[in-house]
């Protein structure tokens, strides 16, 4: 391949979040159909617009054309990671309490795997606690495989 991926990772991680107002939730780069493809998932605390996606792929396309630091043709895509994402950082859990979310848990002591949505009431990395129909909850971070926030409509209202 060439170029280091972890040098790409880490050259863009540091442009992207000293050159604009967004935090960085995941890099790849990868062959997509022959071609190779660098995603950049970039968050913030107010959400990620089409237009925000835009200004950082224009900085970044620039930055990477005076860096020369892909010595192959590729495809730069920019994106935010959606309303219904996979947490992959401390920061996702800590912003999504008091949201659903889609717990998918596996314990490796009696190796059962169980799915369900629950409230996040309070986070920390020893502690997950969650609300469910069944009530409160208590689990290690360590037992989640994965956490997705979960799209929520607001109820309906009743007209009189």
């Amino acid at each position: 391949m060439g170029e280091s991926v972890d040098k790409i990772r880490a050259e863009v991680k540091t442009f992207v979040e000293n050159s604009f107002p967004y935090e960085i939730f995941d890099i790849t780069y990868k062959p997509v159909q022959g071609r190779m493809v660098l995603e950049v998932t970039i968050d913030s605390p107010e959400g990620v617009t089409v237009q925000d996606c835009e200004k950082v792929s224009r900085g970044l396309s620039d930055f990477l054309d005076e860096v020369d630091l892909i010595h192959r043709a590729f495809t730069l895509e920019v994106s935010s990671p959606g309303v219904e994402r996979v947490f992959k950082r401390q920061v996702d859990y800590e912003r999504h309490v008091g949201k659903m979310v889609r717990w998918s848990l596996f314990d490796e002591a009696s190796g059962r795997k169980e799915v369900f949505k629950a409230r996040l009431q309070e986070f920390s990395p020893d502690r997950i606690v969650v609300r469910s129909e069944k009530g409160l909850r208590e689990f290690p971070l360590t037992m989640v495989k994965e956490a997705k926030a979960v799209l929520e409509f607001p109820p309906k209202l009743q007209r009189g």
